[in-house]
């Protein structure tokens, strides 16, 4: 018998947790954020807690939306470590480089431009039209998932509406996908209840630790070319600054590296850089 995954690195966002669908409840500033706020944290202990009845032993959390300090430290299941801040260097990606056997990715959503996915973005959505990997376009979960197989961890779980449980089925066969939510529209959905959804992701986390060795980690191939299409062409302007970058359209820009890590920081990069060509009176 496999040895059982008995560490998790889990990379949580919040477009995907259950009962959310407007950008009330997923910005700072929005009326229905805080409560929000417990919804995303309630959904990392029902992995936490899954996992371990699964013989997880070892488990670290990356608050990975928006300003990256959302989840409530001390409402946190103590058995885990915590990754908040602004600006972390690898972003959604920060502490997945720390020798787990397994990741989890909650909360996700869509990728920008799906046609029905509940508040679809690829990690700028005031700046990001389209993202493609290798002439694909492709969203978070796939970026993330490579990120992973670069450092020989596997993606074993997945939660979000049913685009985002799409996307990780068609990249990973065997991964579990934990459905929050039905896409209507960018801001609208049916919704399970949250309690449905966090006992749906305790049993998944149990069943994608115990499945974890069994499956084999997503390599990226020998060279790779991201792309990201920018709303404007100011904005790949600015993106085209940094070095070895190719302009490869009116608003786009691409970089190729046979170094996966590399390409991530450097999509990244252009992810933040490409915003200063947006006046201070449009922001």
């Amino acid at each position: 018998m496999p040895k059982r995954a008995t560490s998790v690195w889990i990379s949580i966002d919040m477009e995907g947790i259950g009962g959310i669908a407007a950008y009330s409840q997923v910005m700072m500033q929005g009326i229905e954020y805080e409560r929000a706020r417990q919804w995303m944290t309630h959904e990392a202990n029902a992995c936490i807690d899954g996992a371990a009845n699964g013989g997880a032993r070892r488990f670290c959390v990356n608050d990975s939306h928006g300003a990256m300090h959302n989840i409530f430290a001390d409402d946190l299941d103590p058995r885990a470590e915590l990754v908040v801040g602004t600006a972390k260097p690898w972003s959604m990606g920060q502490g997945i480089d720390g020798g787990y056997d397994t990741c989890f990715f909650v909360g996700y959503h869509g990728r920008a431009g799906h046609p029905k996915a509940v508040l679809d973005h690829t990690y700028a959505s005031r700046a990001i039209f389209e993202c493609r990997l290798n002439g694909k376009p492709v969203g978070e979960t796939t970026l993330n998932a490579y990120l992973a197989g670069h450092f020989g961890a596997t993606v074993s779980l997945v939660s979000g509406d049913d685009a985002t449980c799409r996307e990780a089925r068609a990249l990973v066969s065997n991964v579990v996908t934990v459905k929050t939510k039905d896409a209507t529209g960018r801001f609208s959905a049916k919704m399970l209840h949250p309690s449905r959804v966090q006992e749906a992701l305790r049993e998944g986390a149990t069943r994608a630790v115990e499945a974890a060795t069994r499956s084999k980690p997503l390599v990226p191939k020998g060279s790779n070319e991201i792309e990201l299409v920018f709303l404007t062409s100011a904005m790949a302007d600015m993106a085209e600054l940094i070095p070895t970058t190719r302009r490869s359209g009116p608003r786009a820009v691409s970089y190729a590296s046979r170094d996966y890590l590399e390409l991530y920081k450097a999509m990244l990069a252009m992810v933040r850089i490409a915003p200063a060509a947006v006046p201070p009176e449009q922001t």
